[in-house]
């Protein structure tokens, strides 16, 4: 056989191989997953919305420790985005698509290494108040083209393991949150008269309203001659994990009752039952209380009342050590109502939904109610 042969016969058989490679790969990537974890569902919507705190729970660090990650313009819900360098997962970015009702988060995740962008959703499904089970789901946009599905052999291996350490850092991440310990107590709330600034706000922007507002609170009880009892507090009524929105009053104790005045706000909150947090650190810390919180009373007998309070006992002034700045946490038990039900079961989209409705709903009058009243 002749050396021309021989370097024919080797081209036909390497092409031979590869087309072979490639009629045994796969055309389309797939991959499901769920998980069980221990904690309140809301909270779990809330870490996975916010790409921020993906690089606390996703597995990516593992096979590159040097990945490269450069967070984006918006950093929760739909259209937060993040872009990475990595050697192993190549150049690429990630990008929030959808957020539905505190139940559903769907992104999509585009790569060098990977033929067609990845479309992920994590569905978040409560069993009661104590556990959640997340079903995950990845597929590629599309097929592969059957001439390239040879280099992308190991590609489905490769991601599956990924994806499912990335749920098992989330499990891990979330309920290590929950076990903390805030030094939450039962006590008695005594009540209290608030006087302040209502208004609906994204949860992020809320230290710019304090720093807004404060002061022309501080001017206006001065103004009345009307005696400030205690720190400044933010009184939270109502809020919404899918667009970050509270309604939120800044607030400082009073001891007499105002009438109504305009473009202000006036309280009398009623003497309850509750659970109360002291909470040692900066402001962003305040989320993870929170959480903590949201659990224990979601697995106690009571329902949670309005308002709830953030008593800011120390203030940057006083203390420059952020970890040292305490806030005192307070879920007031709803009486009125009756005793909350656990319902051991998983739920569906329109059965959380209606949950959710019926819950801020019943939020929303008691605030009307209770602002009537006054």
């Amino acid at each position: 056989m002749s050396k021309k042969s021989i370097i024919i016969s080797s081209i036909l058989l390497v092409i031979t191989l590869y087309l072979i490679a490639c009629f045994f790969s796969p055309a389309m990537y797939n991959y499901k997953d769920e998980i069980k974890i221990t904690g309140p569902y809301k909270m779990v919507f809330v870490i996975i919305n916010d790409i921020k705190d993906w690089p606390k729970w996703y597995s990516w660090k593992k096979s590159d420790p040097e990945i490269k990650f450069s967070p984006g313009g918006r950093q929760l819900n739909i259209g937060a985005n993040f872009s990475f360098e990595s050697k192993n997962l190549g150049n690429g970015y990630v990008e929030i698509k959808e957020g539905f009702q505190d139940s559903l988060v769907a992104a999509i995740m585009k790569s060098s290494k990977i033929p067609k962008k990845i479309e992920v959703s994590w569905q978040i499904l409560p069993e009661g108040t104590r556990s959640v089970y997340v079903n995950f789901k990845a597929r590629l946009a599309g097929q592969i083209p059957f001439l390239l599905r040879a280099w992308y052999l190991g590609m489905h291996k490769e991601l599956d393991k990924m994806f499912h350490e990335d749920l098992e850092g989330m499990k891990t991440y979330i309920e290590d949150l929950v076990k903390g310990d805030f030094g939450v107590e039962k006590v008695t709330y005594q009540g209290q008269k608030y006087f302040g600034k209502l208004d609906i706000i994204v949860n992020s922007k809320i230290p710019q309203y304090y720093a807004k507002y404060y002061p022309l609170i501080y001017k206006m009880l001065d103004s009345m001659k009307v005696e400030i009892t205690g720190p400044p507090v933010g009184l939270i009524f109502d809020w919404e994990a899918k667009s970050g929105f509270v309604a939120i009053m800044a607030a400082l104790p009073i001891n007499v009752k105002l009438p109504n005045i305009a473009g202000w706000s006036y309280i009398d909150v009623e003497k309850a039952e509750c659970f109360r947090l002291k909470n040692l650190g900066n402001y962003t810390t305040l989320r993870n209380a929170h959480a903590k919180m949201t659990y224990l009373m979601d697995n106690s007998p009571y329902s949670l009342g309005t308002p709830v309070i953030e008593e800011y006992v120390t203030s940057p002034s006083q203390e420059p050590d952020t970890s040292k700045w305490q806030t005192n946490i307070y879920y007031l038990f709803y009486t009125k109502g009756g005793y909350s039900k656990t319902v051991e079961q998983k739920r569906t989209f329109d059965e959380m939904i209606k949950m959710e409705d019926e819950e801020r709903l019943r939020k929303l009058k008691d605030l009307y109610e209770g602002f009537k009243e006054n």
